[in-house]
């Protein structure tokens, strides 16, 4: 078989997730709407919407599973590598590898919108674990600041020793 060809089990039905629909989670201070995930795209990816409210992010950390891409839609996001910091408004697309240490916040007085892509998928499970299932579409996370789910490490993600860089 060569790349492009299909057995009717690897075949999946279009996933659709209009807005305000798909299953919302909080963890680590943050909003997640998850858009797509393993189950729907052969565990090649998981799309999430995430919400940020102002002051709060992920701290530096590594991934060794995923490539996670990142794509902001509203609002602004403050992206930091070992390089130093990246400032991100809506349009601005990074990807982080592999490897690469990374951490972002929302350093503004406004919330702030990114879409997050993970490959390959799993990570949803780190959400799904940590996190809580919100039913309202009104509620909000509990506030958590840059904290990093506890059990990230079971997921391949590393937490790093030291804070994001004062403001």
């Amino acid at each position: 078989m060569n790349n492009h060809e299909t057995t009717a089990t690897d075949v999946q039905l279009p996933t659709v997730c209009a807005p305000g629909e798909g299953l919302r989670v909080a963890s680590g201070g943050m909003v997640y709407r998850f858009l797509a995930t393993g189950a729907e795209t052969n565990d090649k990816y998981s799309l999430f919407e995430a919400t940020l409210r102002p002051w709060e992010g992920s701290p530096f950390h590594v991934h060794s599973r995923e490539e996670e891409a990142f794509f902001v839609l509203d609002g602004e996001v403050a992206f930091y590598t070992e390089s130093g910091r990246i400032p991100a408004g809506p349009g601005t697309f990074i990807n982080a590898s592999i490897g690469v240490i990374r951490g972002f916040r929302n350093e503004t007085d406004r919330n702030a919108r990114m879409l997050i892509l993970v490959a390959p998928s799993g990570l949803e499970g780190m959400f799904l674990e940590d996190g809580t299932i919100l039913t309202d579409p009104t509620q909000e996370a509990p506030r958590g600041g840059t904290e990093c789910p506890v059990i990230a490490g079971q997921y391949g993600i590393e937490v790093m020793p030291y804070d994001l860089p004062p403001v």
